[in-house]
């Protein structure tokens, strides 16, 4: 109940007591018996009652009024309330908002800040980068100054080395010509060479064919003279056919060649001068190793890869000949154990008149162009030829063909 309710009630209480004063007192007047007195006072009852009712009725309209005209504004208050309600929590969200706006305005102040430092650092980076560039740029205009000069002393270098080339070439070109007068001339002393010591040769027979008119020193004298025009003569033959190799003039016979049979041939041609200085031989020779070769030139190969293994083999040595097919390839290896190549005997080795460091170790000769000989013929007959070796641990020289089935 609102206070305004008490109030009408408390009106109408109030009305309730003057109403029953006024019938007491009307009792009272009533029992005395004075008539006037108690038509007066009715009248002024009837009054008072009726101010009373009036009273009454505009207080039960006054209360309807208020009543209504306060549910109007309750209405609106309850509205207005619930308008502020609303309100406070959409405040009470955009706070939250806002408090998170906050907290991300501060860490993009403190991201901002730091992307301040990281700027004004690189800042700093970037002036002594570009402090740095302008250096390099003087330094590369200095370089630019320094390559104008020397493209300038290139050009004139080479100038110099065009004339030094032209010289060069016209002096290649005047040695290639005094290298085939000297090759021709060669060949014409080395077969004059090759008559008189043919006749030589057949003297020596005809005094040997007479030993009875002869002592036993002369005839010693006249065995040192046979071997050395042999030894001259075998030198000759090897001039001449290095000669006929360098002008193309070697004539090949292709064949299917059993090596097997061939180097056991060889081997058993050169067991006495092995023994002759306490050399053993070793064979490891495969059956039936064909490869389509020259007849002529393969023996001449393994004979001299033979005779160069004893001649540089120290005495009371063995050599190690290997044969067999490896491969597509037939390979022949012989082994010495003799004192072995330099590197630097490695670059000359197959070079024409070439002296490498081992020297023959039975006062044997050497022209310095058997190996030389030897690589051309094999290559003639589309093989390889190759060295291994080390300084005193002994040579091992290998040829290879293509293998035939």
């Amino acid at each position: 109940m609102t206070k305004f309710d008490q109030l009408v009630n408390d009106i109408k209480e109030n009305n309730a007591l003057v109403l029953d004063f006024l019938k007491k007192v009307d009792l009272i007047i009533s029992q005395s018996g004075n008539v006037q007195l108690t038509r007066l006072l009715q009248k002024e009852n009837r009054s008072i009652v009726r101010n009373i009712e009036s009273l009454e009725k505009k207080s039960d309209d006054f209360h309807t009024d208020f009543g209504v005209e306060l549910d109007k504004r309750t209405l609106r208050l309850k509205k207005r309330i619930e308008d502020l309600q609303r309100a406070k929590e959409s405040a009470i969200s955009d706070n939250i908002l806002l408090e998170y706006k906050k907290k991300d305005l501060q860490q993009l102040a403190a991201d901002l800040e730091e992307a301040y430092e990281e700027i004004s650092k690189q800042s700093k980076e970037l002036k002594s980068a570009h402090q740095q560039i302008l250096e390099k740029n003087q330094e590369m205009v200095q370089q630019r100054e320094m390559l104008l000069d020397q493209t300038d002393y290139l050009h004139e270098s080479n100038e110099t080395i065009t004339k030094m080339h032209e010289e060069v070439q016209r002096q290649k070109e005047e040695l290639l010509v005094l290298n085939n007068e000297k090759n021709n001339l060669i060949g014409i002393v080395a077969h004059d060479l090759k008559s008189p010591l043919n006749q030589i040769k057949g003297l020596i027979t005809l005094i040997k064919m007479t030993p009875q008119s002869l002592d036993e020193e002369t005839l010693g004298y006249i065995g040192m003279i046979e071997q050395s025009a042999g030894r001259l003569s075998n030198m000759i033959a090897k001039i001449l056919d290095v000669e006929a190799i360098e002008s193309k003039s070697i004539n090949l016979t292709i064949e299917k060649i059993n090596l097997s049979d061939m180097v056991h041939i060889i081997h058993e041609r050169f067991r006495q001068e092995a023994e002759q200085k306490n050399i053993t031989l070793h064979n490891a020779i495969e059956k039936d190793v064909v490869a389509e070769v020259d007849r002529s030139y393969v023996d001449q190969v393994f004979q001299n890869l033979f005779s160069n293994a004893i001649k540089f083999s120290p005495p009371n040595k063995k050599i190690f000949i290997n044969l067999g097919v490896r491969g597509e390839k037939t390979v022949f290896e012989i082994k010495d154990e003799g004192p072995g190549l330099t590197a630097d005997d490695k670059k000359m080795l197959f070079g024409k008149y070439q002296k490498l460091s081992a020297k023959p170790t039975g006062n044997e000769t050497s022209t310095g162009l058997g190996l030389s000989i030897v690589k051309k013929f094999v290559e003639s007959m589309k093989g390889e030829i190759w060295c291994e070796s080390e300084p005193g641990n002994g040579a091992s020289f290998f040829v290879a063909f293509t293998a035939i089935s």
